[in-house]
């Protein structure tokens, strides 16, 4: 079994965090997110991450922190939004240029997973599998692929999907798909044919499969899980890993500052004199004299006398008051 992580969306709704970064890299409690996604996957798996020509070199230099794992990075030619190649028309890419012969676990790589991956693989069955989450909410479920499914009762995390509707109106459940799939190489040429058709419908090769009568299992779960869509949605997913930690990455100095809720401060942060509530500081920023609830501050930033909530501070901006 190989792996594909997807990781070729420009992200414009979380500019400026993804301006010059791709979701998959923004720090998710004390890591990018991409990180929590590699270390769950057994440690020989080959991993190809399929993402676009802007953020090459990015994918590359982090990389590096994994020098005994086999990840290649697999580069669409895409340098801006409308030119990229779609979830789906990314994977069959892939797919073709590697001439994949193997069963496929498929992981979009802006999510976050609390569940262990192992027990996702080990749950396979030769079958289509996707991981399911009860959203709980009808209104939310339709944002993501909706799965109906009949409950398998000798097991507590399975059952068969016998419908699936991608991003409905009228939902039929609360369960929804969470980018995490896993395809056995018969199923490989349905991927590639059907994204001829829609290059950007991950959802829809579910719908199609169906319509051919493959069965398709569901592993459902219950730990953690985000979907990073939002700048709220990324706000939530750090302040609930972090759950009220503190915590420190390398070399902080920190002098006459309060810390409130779940804090990360990144490698080499100065912060003085300030409070900081529910608030992520990256690598090399200097904080003075600020009060920052529910922000991100990306590397370099450089604040003082300010007072800020619910926002997102540009690489390297120099502001003062």
């Amino acid at each position: 079994m190989k792996c594909i992580i997807l990781a070729g969306g420009f992200a414009t709704r979380l500019w400026p965090l993804t301006e010059n970064k791709a979701k998959p890299l923004l720090h998710l409690k004390d890591k990018p997110i991409i990180s929590h996604i590699v270390e769950g996957l057994p440690e020989n798996m080959e991993i190809i991450i399929s993402t676009n020509a802007v953020f090459e070199d990015k994918f590359k230099k982090w990389a590096e922190n994994y020098p005994d794992r086999p990840i290649k990075i697999f580069v669409e030619d895409s340098f801006e939004d409308e030119f990229k190649k779609g979830a789906l028309g990314a994977t069959a890419m892939v797919i073709g240029h590697e001439k994949l012969d193997e069963d496929l676990l498929l992981i979009a790589g802006d999510n976050y997973f609390g569940f262990e991956m192992k027990d996702f693989i080990d749950s396979y069955q030769n079958h289509p599998l996707l991981a399911a989450y009860d959203i709980q909410e009808l209104d939310l479920a339709k944002r993501f692929g909706v799965v109906i499914a009949n409950t398998d009762p000798e097991s507590s995390s399975g059952g068969q999907v016998v419908e699936f509707q991608e991003k409905p109106q009228e939902p039929k459940s609360t369960l929804v798909s969470t980018g995490c799939y896993i395809f056995p190489k018969t199923n490989l040429n349905d991927i590639v044919d059907y994204a001829k058709e829609k290059n950007d419908d991950l959802g829809g090769i579910f719908e199609y499969l169906l319509k051919k009568d493959v069965p398709i299992n569901v592993f459902s779960f219950k730990e953690k899980w985000f979907d990073v869509g939002s700048f709220e949605g990324y706000l939530q997913a750090n302040r609930e890993l972090l759950n009220g930690q503190v915590i420190e990455n390398g070399q902080v100095e920190k002098t006459g500052s309060q810390f409130k809720g779940g804090v990360y401060l990144g490698d080499h942060a100065s912060i003085q004199d300030s409070t900081l509530e529910n608030t992520v500081i990256l690598k090399n920023c200097k904080i003075i004299n600020c009060v920052l609830r529910n922000c991100i501050v990306d590397e370099g930033a450089e604040l003082k006398n300010i007072d800020l909530s619910h926002k997102m501070i540009r690489q390297g901006s120099k502001i003062e008051k």
